[in-house]
């Protein structure tokens, strides 16, 4: 027999023994003191938003791994290109490669494949050149994680709100149907025509570009900045149409629960969430963009591009912040109105009590001054509330904007100091042999 058999026997011995051992066993469970139990249910309500939080910024992150999987649509250029971050990645580099590559063919098939050093030099100095690949591949990022935001946040966006199965997805053709196609040509036209018949024609677009006549590759050059003016078309199709959907849906359909509940647990988060990440998305594609500008001179169209993308999220943020807002008024002021009319009614009954030294009366008197006092904070809750609706979202799409450069500002820096940390010690090592 070992020690635990042995331990198990004696403990067995010992309530044999016991005359109470049939008592004790037939009395209840100790019950923990209120204390405890209430100490035990923060601890737990802790953990619980600490996780849910953590969780919740996991699922917000502009470049989760679940933004780059492929989802069931129209949009021809997305069914081209794998689901996966790695896959997607690969197949984005291997294209941006190619398109190099071919440009570099061209200038040497134009050359007559003469003196191909020194044309390959002159082909590599050109700022365009050594830039495209890099603007191409920030689109191809930037398209899948457009689709994947808009995609993710679509369902979550109307979960409180009263409204069918059936509506919400009639509104999804809207993003997935074929509908997508023809809203990014269409918003994409009017810079291609300037590019094809105002810029293209022009001896600048020679002169920028080293160019000496409009051959193969000005025309390659031409019909790259038109795929990628349609990228940018699918952009814009996305954000006005999800504002407007957003405007349309908040106009008919209210929020599910009271709208108390709706401002202390802030059910309009969610309509909020997909703009704060497609700017936190447009923030780190306008920052590469403006590197390209700058590098490579571009045009105005260049520059009004960029602007009304911006100018689009504003708008789209706006139409939420309105529709939100609308959607809410009437309710509070319901709610307000019903909290005004308990005030007067408790101050009423205050002034006809008369003053006597009864403990029934002093009761009486103190209730309803408490019924008066937490109207008045009610009413303060509600106003200020609604009032705040959307500020907070403003300024955390704000600091989401930046939140993708702060985070590759700190790996930089935790990289430089690890380098500069390895370099000093290596140093040391040399100095003391």
């Amino acid at each position: 027999m070992n020690s635990r058999e042995r331990r198990k026997s004696k403990r067995a011995a010992a309530v044999a023994d016991d005359p109470m051992a049939g008592y004790h066993s037939a009395l209840p469970a100790p019950q923990a003191s209120p204390q405890a139990l209430a100490g035990e249910a923060l601890v737990e309500t802790a953990f619980k938003r600490r996780g849910g939080a953590r969780g919740v910024e996991d699922d917000e992150d502009v470049f989760n791994p679940q933004n780059f999987a492929r989802v069931h649509n129209k949009w021809w250029m997305d069914g081209l290109l794998p689901s996966g971050v790695l896959p997607y990645f690969a197949a984005a580099f291997g294209v941006c490669t190619a398109v190099w590559l071919l440009g570099l063919f061209i200038r040497l098939a134009a050359s007559g494949f003469g003196q191909p050093l020194e044309t390959i030099w002159e082909f590599t100095k050109n700022p365009e050149w050594q830039t495209q690949p890099l603007l191409l591949f920030a689109h191809f990022t930037s398209l899948r994680l457009f689709k994947g935001i808009y995609s993710r946040n679509y369902d979550r966006a109307f979960t409180h709100l009263e409204i069918k199965r059936d509506e919400v997805e009639a509104f999804r053709a809207w993003f997935f149907g074929k509908r997508v196609n023809l809203g990014a040509v269409l918003l994409s036209v009017p810079f291609m025509a300037y590019k094809g018949f105002v810029y293209f024609p022009s001896d600048a677009f020679l002169r920028d570009y080293g160019l000496t006549y409009r051959g193969g590759e000005a025309w390659f050059l031409m019909g790259l900045w038109s795929v990628e003016w349609v990228i940018f078309g699918y952009y814009c199709y996305l954000i006005l149409t999800g504002a407007v959907i957003t405007y349309r849906i908040l106009r008919r359909h209210p929020f599910r629960e009271p709208v108390d509940l709706v401002l202390a647990e802030q059910h309009y988060k969610p309509l909020f969430n997909t703009t704060a990440q497609a700017a936190s998305l447009i923030f780190c594609f306008a920052l590469i963009h403006a590197g390209y500008l700058f590098y490579t001179g571009g045009d105005w169209s260049d520059y009004v591009g960029l602007s009304l993308l911006i100018l689009l999220l504003a708008v789209s943020f706006l139409l939420t912040w309105d529709a939100v807002r609308r959607c809410l008024a009437s309710r509070v002021s319901v709610a307000v109105a019903s909290l005004e009319k308990s005030y007067r009614g408790a101050r009423e009954m205050l002034a006809g009590m008369q003053d006597s030294a009864g403990m029934e009366d002093d009761l009486r008197r103190i209730q309803v001054q408490l019924k008066m006092s937490l109207a008045l904070q009610q009413m303060e809750y509600l106003q200020s509330k609604y009032e705040s609706v959307g500020r907070r979202e403003m300024l955390g799409m704000f600091f989401r904007m930046m939140a993708p450069v702060g985070g590759v500002v700190a790996r930089a820096i935790r990289w430089g100091s690890l380098l500069a940390a390895l370099g000093l010690g290596s140093a040391a090592i040399f100095q003391n042999r």
